[in-house]
């Protein structure tokens, strides 16, 4: 068998070059019979310009470090502004700076992150591709015991949030100031109105975060560390960073229930049941402003 050094798929000797990113296979066995024409062949002799500029060959990247740069590239593209923007607003003391950027509220800011989100997820697709896989190897399928499971996984999810967060209250360990803007997060996303972009965008953005920051990144580092501990602690932290333009208490609170979410996924490696439980929560946040705006 040979194998494609970039994505590392393999082939059977007679295949020359990956059918998927068209590099030269290595290894195998050699196509040339030692009494072939081929074998008596005498090798072309190289010029002498062309023997003054043989350069030394360069080094590929290893598999391990293109799979640290696919990471870092699809999760800076993914996620790099909400952070920034989450950070400024943990560093102001939560003045109230919005994960949706500079761009305000209302239909075109649904619109500007909707395009975002879907052109990561189509990152996500191709780097997937590169390697012949797809969402399916990150554990995305549909199973009818779903519902049930991702009913269940909300409610543990419900309860380690909500846990976190009035325990965060009664020991008053963060600032009034954070503690307060949890209670504007439903102006901050939603006061510029509900329109139909804002709930179509409910539906696209727990595929979003669930298929990068959960799936594809607790995958990958897993297979980079070999640690499912370690895949669990990235996941969390990732998907907690950019949520504290909701308050730090809000914030903490959801890296609890993101916990739940990943040791979940550690166990199971099914996403589907995670997709619907985020699903459940952006609706029930986003219709309960809708009738109840605040």
């Amino acid at each position: 068998m040979k194998k494609c050094p970039y994505c590392g798929k393999e082939y059977p000797d007679d295949v020359l070059r990956c059918l998927i990113d068209d590099e030269v296979l290595l290894g195998g066995e050699s196509q040339v019979s030692p009494g072939s024409e081929e074998a008596n062949t005498p090798a072309l002799i190289p010029t002498q310009a062309a023997e003054s500029e043989v350069l030394p060959p360069t080094k590929p990247w290893t598999d391990q470090q293109l799979r640290l740069f696919e990471v870092v590239l699809v999760c800076v593209i993914a996620f790099g502004g909400s952070i920034l923007s989450s950070g400024r607003s943990l560093l102001d003391g939560g003045s109230g700076i919005s994960s949706m950027g500079s761009f305000g509220s209302g239909t075109y800011t649904w619109l500007y992150h909707s395009l975002r989100e879907a052109s990561a997820l189509g990152l996500l697709w191709y780097v997937l591709m590169r390697r012949g896989k797809s969402f399916s190897n990150l554990g995305l399928s549909w199973e009818r015991k779903d519902i049930v499971r991702s009913i269940m996984l909300w409610v543990a999810g419900s309860l380690a949030f909500y846990g976190v967060y009035h325990a965060i209250n009664f020991s008053s360990l963060v600032a009034f100031g954070h503690k307060s803007l949890s209670k504007n997060v439903g102006r901050i996303l939603f006061g510029g109105g509900i329109s139909f972009i804002t709930i179509l965008f409910q539906f696209l953005n727990p595929f979003f975060e669930e298929l990068i920051a959960r799936a594809y990144v607790m995958t990958e580092v897993k297979q980079l560390t070999n640690s499912s501990t370690k895949a669990i602690i990235a996941s969390t932290v990732l998907q907690t960073s950019y949520h504290f333009y909701q308050g730090t208490t809000s914030a903490f609170a959801l890296g609890a229930l993101f916990l739940i979410s990943s040791i979940y996924y550690a166990k199971t490696n099914r996403i589907a049941p995670v997709i619907l439980a985020h699903l459940y929560t952006d609706l029930i946040g986003t219709f309960s402003y809708m009738f109840h705006p605040t």
